[in-house]
Parts: C-alpha cells; structure tokens; sequence
C-alpha cells in the first residue's frame, strides 16, 4: 500500500490498483467518491481528514467478512482518537517554496514562479467529565500552490509565437483577454474533527463524531502534449464535506454485544470555470503549423456546474460468542 501525492491528492493505493478501486471508511463510516467525479477515490479534493486526527489503521487486502464490500484493491479502516482523562496535544508546522524546490530537469530549466506552501495545524484532548465524558479536536490548514506544466510547448505541438499571436487577436478582434501561462496558482484545503466520547456506564458507552472538509485545486482541463489551454480555460475544481456518526457501543452479557451506528454525510461538489462570469465561449484554434491546438475561452463542460450529495447509513451489528465460535 502506498501514498501518491500526485497534484496534491494523497490518493491510496494498494496493490497497484487504481484510487478508485479501493474503499476508505473512517470510524465505520465510508469516505468514497460516490459519485464517481475524483481521480484519488474520496468524495473531496484531498484525503478528507488531517493525518494527525488518526488513532489506528487497518488494511484489509481481501477480507472474508460480509461487513466489508464494493472494492477491489483494499479497504482501509481508520479510527480516530479521542480524549483521556489527561489533557494532551499537538502543533505542527512545515513549509516550502520555490526557492527550496529543484527547478532543474535533465539540465532543462523549469519555471515554477514564486510560490510557497504552508500547511499547518494542532490537535487537543481532554476530559469534561473525568472518567465518563471525553472531548477531542483537530484542526489543519494548507495554504499551497497548484504548480501548471505546458507540455505542447515542450514537444513543440505549440510555440510560444503562436500563444502570443492568439493573446492578441483574442483582445484586438473579439476584446477578450484569454488570460496567460502562469506558472503556478494559489490553492487551500482546510480540515476540522470534533468527537465526544461518553461512557455511560460500565456496559454502554458512545461516542459522537463531526469532521468537516473543504478544498480546491485548479485543473488546466485540455492541456496535452497536442493541446495548449490558457488560464482563462483553467477550472477550479473542489468540495465542501460534512459529516457526523453516532456510535453506540453496548455489553449486554459476557457472550454478547451489539454496536448501533448511523452515519449522515453531506456533500457540496463543485467544478466552474475560472472565467465563466466573462460568458465568453470556449475557441479552439486548432491546425497550428506543428499539429497542436490553443484553447481560449472557458470551458465548455464547466460554465457552473454543482453537485450537491447526501447520504445517510445506519447499521446494526450483534457479535454473540458461542464456546470456541463466533456468531
């Protein structure tokens, strides 16, 4: 199993198969991309919960248990922490920038602009009622950049006289400003999980669990090694995510216990050009003297597209220990 941080996604992968084939569930409760609309496989831009929030992890690879299903890669549970009876915490920080990444490829100069990252955040637990009532939060916050690549101008589908031509004409002749080739973009991701745990008596307990996500990237939609897209053909692509699961945990004998849980996520998915307020149409300027293409105007597959997407689950579970069997 390994990370891709491809774009910024932190897309999972496991055995080699793609995001998409996997499942992530967090407490209990899944985190897919339902929908279908993400290349890493989650419901938003980025993996839905900060890292530092996490207790424990568990990778089933090819599980027998009817509980788990709908993938084929793996399913990756994750349980969150919780509050003690101690107060404890945590605060990071990390950054980079322009002048602390390499710009130098095969001895070919890259333009990565000026840009810095930082992400950053904490995590704090404690008890409101020691013994019995639990609180713990997380927080993280990116303040990053989306780092553009122009790989028609690299093969030489497209040059840079030919950009510059189709800039001017566009303001000249239709007075329209198609925008540039910038080398990066200013993106965010912002992150926040609340959980309560209460433990009622000594064969019951609960626990109670808000996790909040919102992120954007910015996509060059038809760039290739073909096809050049200005800025102004950029989308901005991302979501705003909540969610909150109830648990209810419960001992009734020695042999027997149940565990209730009912999960509801909601879903605000967005994916809008950059310029579509200007109402221009999207131009293609194809059969260019070296077979490439320069796409100015907004795209036209994301003039003001929205979806917005609910679920809610709910599960019953009985666990009874029979002498050496498990029902």
């Amino acid at each position: 199993i390994s990370i891709s941080e491809d774009n910024g996604s932190e897309s999972i992968i496991c055995g080699g198969s793609h995001p998409r084939f996997s499942s992530l569930t967090v407490d209990g409760v899944r985190m897919n991309d339902s929908f279908g609309l993400n290349y890493n496989g989650y419901p938003t831009t980025r993996m839905p919960f900060s890292f530092d929030a996490i207790d424990q992890v568990a990778v089933e690879i090819a599980p027998f248990d009817v509980q788990y299903g709908g993938f084929t890669g793996c399913n990756v549970n994750a349980v969150t922490k919780s509050g003690t009876n101690e107060i404890h915490g945590s605060v990071f920080y990390d950054f980079t920038s322009d002048s602390l990444t390499g710009d130098e490829v095969e001895d070919e100069k890259v333009d990565l602009g000026d840009f810095t990252v930082k992400r950053y955040g904490f995590n704090v637990g404690a008890p409101l009622i020691e013994d019995t009532l639990f609180f713990f939060a997380s927080y993280e916050k990116l303040e990053g950049a989306q780092i553009f690549s122009y790989e028609a101008l690299q093969t030489g589908s497209v040059t840079m006289d030919e950009v510059n031509r189709a800039i001017q004409i566009s303001k000249d002749v239709y007075g329209y400003d198609a925008g540039g080739l910038p080398a990066s973009a200013p993106v965010e991701d912002e992150k926040i999980l609340v959980k309560l745990d209460w433990n009622i008596n000594a064969e019951h307990r609960a626990s109670l669990v808000y996790n909040y996500n919102d992120g954007y990237e910015i996509d060059q939609s038809d760039d290739s090694s073909q096809n050049l897209t200005l800025s102004n053909h950029f989308y901005k692509k991302g979501a705003t995510m909540d969610a909150v699961v109830m648990s209810l945990y419960s001992d009734w004998t020695d042999n027997f216990s149940t565990e209730v849980r009912i999960g509801h996520t909601k879903l605000d998915n967005e994916q809008r050009s950059t310029d579509a307020d200007s109402g221009f149409g999207e131009i293609q300027i194809s059969s260019l003297e070296n077979g490439g293409t320069i796409f100015i105007g907004p795209d036209d597959s994301r003039q003001s597209n929205d979806l917005d997407w609910e679920n809610t689950t709910f599960k019953v579970a009985g666990t009874y220990y029979l002498d050496e069997h498990t029902i």
